[in-house]
């Protein structure tokens, strides 16, 4: 099972020990601030040569047919909650790859209504790529930093684009929830960020949720 990593720039082995192992060595060489920054190419680069080096696999992209997808939340060590959209690939051979990404980020907020589209207009069994790629942004304060998107192709190579605004629609319901902490007088910044973000991601969230339930039905429906 793969994840995306900002920091790489790249999807790594989930819960791979000796992956791991590149990871934290990594860190400790570049320092927790320089890695909580998140993409940067040269620390990218030199993080993807350390897993070469130690022969940990990580890739750019995945191809294969698109044979099911679901969502689970899991926990880590300290109680924080991931919502994760689970996306299985089969191989010519019929072996399945799978791919856990988080839904509350941005590569994940990008991806879901596609794969939404994907098994709407495609199908499950149709033939797709998956990939990331970096996209620069600019903060209200100028300061840049890289967000990553996600572009799903099906076999011809052409972009399965999402049938609805959805970043729109998001957006619409994060400004509904700010505005009712505003209005409640909650004008705390890191109060109101916080409700920013939980608004946008439980959209996604709930979006990714009805994709893996027509996903689910369309795969009971071919076997039987």
């Amino acid at each position: 099972m793969y994840q995306h990593n900002t920091v790489a720039g790249a999807f790594i082995l989930v819960n791979d020990e000796n992956t791991n192992k590149v990871l934290a060595a990594v860190k400790t060489e570049i320092g927790d601030a320089a890695w909580k920054k998140g993409y940067e190419a040269q620390q990218a680069k030199m993080v993807r040569e350390h897993l070469k080096a130690a022969k940990a696999d990580f890739r750019f992209k995945f191809s294969g047919k698109l044979v099911g997808v679901s969502t689970k939340e899991t926990k880590d060590k300290e109680g924080n909650t991931y919502r994760k959209i689970r996306v299985d690939l089969a191989d010519e051979r019929g072996s399945v790859t799978i791919l856990s990404l988080d839904v509350g980020t941005e590569f994940g907020e990008s991806l879901v209504p596609k794969l939404g589209s994907a098994v709407m207009q495609l199908g499950l069994g149709a033939e797709i790529s998956l990939s990331a790629f970096p996209v620069e942004e600019e903060r209200k304060d100028g300061r840049k930093f890289t967000n990553f998107k996600a572009s799903v192709k099906d076999a011809g190579g052409n972009e399965v684009k999402a049938t609805k605004p959805h970043f729109k629609i998001a957006s619409d319901k994060v400004r509904t929830a700010v505005e009712a902490l505003k209005a409640a007088g909650i004008k705390d910044p890191k109060t109101l960020n916080a409700a920013r973000n939980a608004a946008k991601e439980e959209y996604f969230w709930d979006l990714a949720q009805k994709v893996a339930e027509v996903a689910e039905v369309r795969s009971a429906a071919a076997a039987a």
